[in-house]
């Protein structure tokens, strides 16, 4: 109410001193900031509309939010975190820079970085403001866009971040503390920071004091909110990163990541993320599989898979009876198979993965598993999938759990029994099951293969003639019928199978050489060999993939038993095919696949050479290649195997890592095989010469790497660039909707310049007493706004208060109450005053009788002097001594009263202007 009044009075007097307008804007930052909480909210949540009222109060339109500066909006803000003193000034603030994260990430990240480091180190026990601060950092580090890898300004942010020395220190401080916001956010930040920056991150942590161990025991926390966050961070903390992996692991998260899983319903995502950071700790990091093992974990992990598959102990899980599982639950069961494939994957240390495939055994994991595969428990393809793939990996390798899992059965609805190798080769051959499903299937089979010379022998006795009935399906009567196939997958698969059965071991194909086929009822029946042959000259230049099959199962076969060889080079047929086909560069397919194929039959036109023992009959074959084909067309087509894409795709792993049909092509195995005979091979035809095969694998494998990287690097560049300019063609449509009525306006605008500037200098007067009328419409408009913000703030403060008009009339009350006394305090200091008038005017009359005494006296003793002068001069003598001394005394007195006096006129001035100023009546009269 007093600066309502104050402008009204300097409105009165035509000037506006320059120092009450610094005091209006200050107080109008106070009462807004301070007083008026709701309004305050509006201010943080919309700042340009705020922004905009103030330019009202000075004079300015009002503008549009959408074009206020954002930047010049954070460094108000920021501006205000560094001056003000006032905690709530800093704290609003900080939460309005909070609200401008998500739009302004890059104003709000590097402007107030110093404000934010500062906080951080020195306001530790602030919990309020410590937890803005770090939602604050954590907002402009999270992009909307779902597509963290992308989010290049994200990673430019936690860039500068981590440049600032002690961030780290700090947001590890502010996660010891027990405060639920602080430590939620800093735990935030930090994942967030681990997300961008990882290396960095891990490697600052680990410069922390007990670092690590810190963050552990946060899964300690008894909030469940804080608990999932910690176990989201240490899914970012342990990528890629050995050291911190085997500390975690030293720390017991083992332990403490299942007592979560237990405590989780089935379906909970939290069970997916303590399941992925074990998973992160186990992956390649032999120290932390042995430890998994030492603590019998493998056993609780077992048990925690029973729970996923059947439910837990004395509950009824609905997804068993109905056959229906959640996606969440599913994700759940594949993470807990991929831990088991972690510990027995091919990729570990032979030592580790043979210990894990024995702990796994020893656990019923196994049993377990070949249950999912042989039961109907509802459960999904990808869980199928990834339990066969689990199962291969458990055997591979392992003749115990080899022969376990062959004596393993199916009983079918007609009460009988089937092999679970027989299930597999159904599953693989069965055209319509999903090819994910008949991969993962094939590779469990090829696995059970591995290194079981008994296994194999088993598979090629079903092939030889014995008792068994006509018409029994056995594993290797599946096989043959796969290679007769006319799908090119399912012939692969056949081809490739059987090529296992002969591979390292050379009696097998002798043996392989007495099965007999009975193409058709009516037809004779013919050699497995010779079927192979004429299925595969029957095929010419089509069907890279089956070609492909049926030229890896005669390789591997041709190179262990001359006797087969000897057999295959008695039909003119095969190398004529073989010798016509190695440079047909017209068949089906791309050209790397036919490059493949030429060097497949390369390759078996040098193992007949090799394994043909009479030396006329190998004499006359290496002069036919030198006559046909010629030396080097051959050895050019063997090394031109070796570089292409399909060798280098099958040479990385054995599981067959195809997403798509045409995908395989190459065995590992094969090419493991290629790469030791490959030298021997060219020696055969080039005895002294260059040999450019797969010496140079290891640069050719580098040399794709790098390519694949490029490529996608390009592709991460193209789906930028594609975002981008889908982001440029939305705005460009946006203006081209604006652009006609923006044309428009423009017409209008040019036709109002037109005729302003020809009214300009006649209106100009007018002009300027409008702008002064507006001017003046402007204060008194602002001084009604006090009264209102007065008004309001009254009354917002009488209704939060109960019994509001009694409350007010007891304010006003005591205010009148107050004004009273102050008023008889008043009256009081008048009659002091009008006291002391009458004091002085006293004293002055009894001054003024004395100087008029004095002034007598002084003429009398002045008219003696004169006459005794006068005297003197008629006489001639000189005056008495004694008369001499008193006319120096009456002088000397003369002198003091002519002092007496000035100084009685200026207090009887001074008197007279204090008389003035208390509004009393005083006349120019010296004698009144």
């Amino acid at each position: 109410m007093s600066s309502t009044c104050s402008t009204f009075s300097f409105r009165s007097h035509g000037t506006i001193p320059q120092e009450f307008l610094k005091y209006k804007k200050q107080q109008r930052y106070r009462y807004r900031a301070r007083k008026r909480a709701p309004l305050i909210q509006n201010l943080l949540i919309h700042p340009p509309t705020e922004m905009a009222l103030f330019r009202n109060f000075f004079g300015g339109g009002p503008a549009d939010p959408e074009e206020e500066n954002g930047a010049e909006l954070v460094e108000r803000f920021v501006e205000r975190v560094e001056t003000c003193s006032a905690p709530e000034d800093r704290r609003d603030a900080i939460r309005a820079l909070r609200s401008l994260a998500k739009k302004y990430r890059l104003a709000v990240g590097t402007m107030g970085m110093n404000s934010y480091v500062d906080i951080l180190e020195k306001e530790r026990m602030n919990h309020e403001i410590l937890a803005l601060v770090l939602d604050t950092l954590s907002a402009v580090l999270s992009s909307d866009d779902e597509n963290v890898e992308e989010d290049e300004l994200g990673e430019r942010l936690a860039e500068v971040m981590l440049k600032r020395a002690g961030l780290v220190s700090s947001v590890l401080a502010a996660i010891e503390q027990f405060d639920f916001g602080v430590r939620r956010t800093a735990v935030q930040l930090l994942t967030s920071l681990l997300r961008h920056r990882g290396p960095e991150v891990q490697a600052s942590v680990m410069g922390q004091p007990m670092g690590v161990s810190k963050l552990v025991d946060i899964v300690h926390d008894n909030r469940e909110i804080i608990r999932n966050e910690a176990i989201l961070m240490l899914c970012e903390l342990s990528r890629s990163n050995a050291q911190i992996q085997q500390l975690l692991a030293y720390d017991n998260l083992f332990v403490l990541l299942f007592d979560v899983v237990d405590t989780e319903p089935l379906d909970s995502i939290v069970i997916e993320d303590c399941l992925f950071v074990t998973l992160n700790l186990l992956r390649k990091n032999a120290m932390n599989q042995q430890l998994f093992r030492e603590n019998n974990l493998i056993a609780r992990l077992g048990t925690i898979l029973h729970s996923f598959l059947y439910g837990a102990e004395g509950e009824t899980d609905e997804a068993v009876d109905t056959g229906e599982w959640a996606k969440q639950r599913t994700a759940n069961v594949i993470f807990l198979l991929q831990i088991v494939r972690a510990l027995v994957s091919p990729d570990n240390a032979g030592t580790n993965t043979h210990a894990a495939q024995k702990a796994i055994y020893q656990t019923k994991i196994l049993a377990e598993l070949c249950r999912v595969l042989l039961s109907e428990i509802g459960a999904s393809v990808e869980i199928l999938t990834e339990s066969i793939i689990v199962v291969a990996e458990s055997i591979r390798g392992n003749y115990t759990n080899q022969e376990y899992f062959a004596s393993t059965t199916l009983i079918t609805p007609d009460q009988s029994t089937r092999p679970s190798l027989l299930v597999l080769l159904i599953s693989m051959t069965a055209e319509k099951q999903p090819f994910k499903l008949r991969c993962s299937v094939f590779y469990c089979f090829l696995s059970y293969l591995f290194d079981n010379e008994f296994g194999k022998t088993k598979i090629i006795e079903t092939l030889l003639p014995s008792s068994q009935p006509e018409n029994a399906v056995s594993t290797g009567a599946l096989i043959c019928q796969a290679i007769s196939s006319s799908e090119s997958v399912q012939c692969w698969f056949g081809c490739v199978s059987l090529m296992h059965c002969l591979y390292q071991v050379e009696h097998l194909c002798e043996q392989l050489l007495r099965v007999q086929l009975t193409v058709s009822s009516e037809g004779p029946s013919v050699s497995l060999l010779s079927h192979v042959s004429q299925l595969l000259t029957s095929m010419g230049n089509r069907r890279p993939q089956m070609r492909a099959g049926v030229l890896m199962l005669l390789g591997v076969w041709l190179n262990g038993s001359p006797q087969a060889v000897t057999s295959f080079v008695a039909k003119d047929e095969n190398l004529q095919y073989l010798t016509t086909h190695i440079a047909d560069e017209c068949g089906e397919g791309s050209e790397s696949e036919q490059q493949a194929i030429r060097g497949l039959i390369a390759f078996s036109l040098l193992v007949c050479l090799k394994s043909t023992e009479d030396k006329d009959a190998r004499s006359s074959l290496e002069a036919l290649i030198e006559r046909r084909v010629g030396k080097e067309a051959v050895i050019s087509a063997l090394e031109g195997l070796s570089r292409t894409e399909q060798f280098v795709r099958a040479a990385q792993k054995p599981q067959p890592l195809a997403k798509q049909t045409n995908e395989l092509f190459l065995d590992f195995h094969f090419v493991k095989l290629f790469k030791n005979i490959e030298s021997s091979l060219v020696k055969q035809i080039r005895p002294t010469g260059e040999f450019n095969g797969t010496a140079n694998n290891d640069s050719i494998i580098q040399s794709f790497k790098e390519l694949i990287k490029r490529q996608d690097e390009e592709i991460s560049v193209l789906k930028h660039e594609a975002k981008r300019a889908q982001t440029e063609i939305t705005r460009l449509q946006q203006e081209a909707d604006k652009s006609s009525l923006e044309k428009e306006l423009e017409d209008v605008r040019a036709k109002l310049e037109a005729s302003c500037s020809v009214q300009a200098h006649s209106e100009s007067v007018s002009l300027q007493l409008q702008e002064a009328q507006r001017v003046a419409q402007q204060w008194y408009s602002e001084a009604e706004r006090y009264k209102q913000w007065a008004a309001q703030w009254q009354s917002y403060q009488l209704a939060q208060i109960p019994n509001a008009a009694e409350v007010g009339v007891a304010q006003l009350q005591q205010q009148i109450a107050e004004l009273e006394q102050q008023l008889s305090f008043g009256y009081q200091a008048f009659e002091q005053q009008s006291q002391s008038i009458v004091q002085y005017t006293n004293q002055n009359a009894e001054l003024r009788e004395a100087v008029s005494k004095l002034e007598s006296a002084l003429a009398t003793k002045e008219r003696e002097i004169s006459e005794a002068k006068s005297s003197v001069a008629v006489n001639g003598h000189a005056s008495n001594p004694e008369d001499q001394e008193e006319v120096t005394k009456l002088r000397s007195e003369q002198e003091d009263l002519l002092v007496l006096l000035a100084e009685q006129h200026n207090k009887m001035t001074q008197y007279r202007r204090t008389l003035k100023s208390l509004g009393q009546p005083v006349t120019d009269d010296e004698d009144e």
